[in-house]
């Protein structure tokens, strides 16, 4: 347990980033280089950290440093503070800003009807100084494109040279209309797929991959219509022609009014590279205008709030 032996505790921001930056690297050299101090002070900024919470935080060997059990209670503390900082001042500082511009947005067809549209209005009544441009394409941006501020896309990038972070991870599901199974029958296995029509996405035409108490699976199915968007698939599966492969989000109403029915609810379904489906922010280059930093990160909130 970790004892704080003091009426007034002298522990500091910077103590605590130190000791994460430590757990992070492994040493104090590598912390203290790091956070551009001598390995001498850091060492001794250690010392006082273990001294005021009157217990040691690390085992020391000649080469590495290992968290005791009460250093792994106190990493725990010291990152959730370190967390309220960062999410504290986040805020403040978007209070205080006053934003201005245009944001040239990219993003594909489902994004920019069903989702960015409530945020865009929410955020423009914070920021009423902000424009917009929005412009709609299921064609993922090049790495070489400066024509935008950044570009919003759901499913798997493909060019690795592009800078951006992952939003949230989210959940596809396979899915038919009843009046479809009524007349092909359930899907019961991954096989059955290539005696059923599948409605497909450009990007895994062909072959759909699945993941099943760990082991990673492919299997080729029939497709009989490909689209570069999720939408019109949603709508041709809804009125009967085929299984589809689609983000649960998405079709949570149809799924509620029984117009479409989950099968092979046991795969769970993966990008064509193995990877999780998730939600991309992408930008131009390294350096963010600050309406791009504060709308990203506002966003980013907005749809982890969202169910998945």
């Amino acid at each position: 347990m970790v004892h704080v032996t003091r009426d007034k505790s002298k522990l500091s921001f910077e103590q605590l980033e130190l000791f994460a930056a430590v757990v992070q690297c492994g040493s104090i050299s590598a912390a203290a280089r790091n956070l551009h101090m001598s390995p001498s002070l850091a060492a001794r900024k250690i010392a006082i950290l273990e001294a005021e919470l009157g217990t040691r935080v690390f085992d020391r060997t000649t080469r590495r440093v290992h968290l005791t059990e009460s250093g792994q209670r106190a990493l725990q503390w010291a990152q959730d503070v370190l967390t309220g900082y960062v999410s504290l001042t986040d805020d403040l500082n978007i209070m205080q800003q006053k934003l201005s511009g245009t944001l040239r947005i990219v993003s594909n067809e489902y994004l920019l009807t069903s989702i960015l549209p409530k945020f865009i209005a929410n955020f423009s009544r914070t920021f009423p100084d902000v424009r917009y441009t929005l412009r709609m394409t299921d064609t993922h941006v090049a790495s070489e494109q400066r024509d935008f501020d950044l570009a919003i896309y759901s499913g798997h990038i493909r060019d690795s040279s592009l800078k951006g972070i992952r939003i949230r991870d989210y959940r596809r599901v396979l899915c038919a209309a009843p009046s479809y199974m009524k007349r092909r029958g359930r899907p019961t296995t991954l096989e059955a797929l290539t005696e059923h029509d599948c409605l497909t996405h450009e990007q895994i035409e062909g072959q759909w991959t699945f993941r099943k108490n760990g082991q990673v699976l492919q299997q080729r199915v029939n497709s009989i219509a490909t689209s570069s968007s999720h939408l019109p698939l949603i709508q041709l599966a809804v009125n009967g022609m085929g299984v589809a492969q689609i983000s649960r989000e998405s079709i949570r109403q149809e799924l509620a009014d029984g117009k479409l029915e989950t099968v092979l609810d046991d795969y769970e379904c993966l990008n064509i590279d193995t990877t999780q489906p998730a939600t991309w922010v992408v930008y131009p280059g390294e350096r963010k205008l600050e309406r791009t930093r504060v709308f990203v990160s506002e966003l980013t909130r907005y749809l982890r709030s969202l169910p998945a």
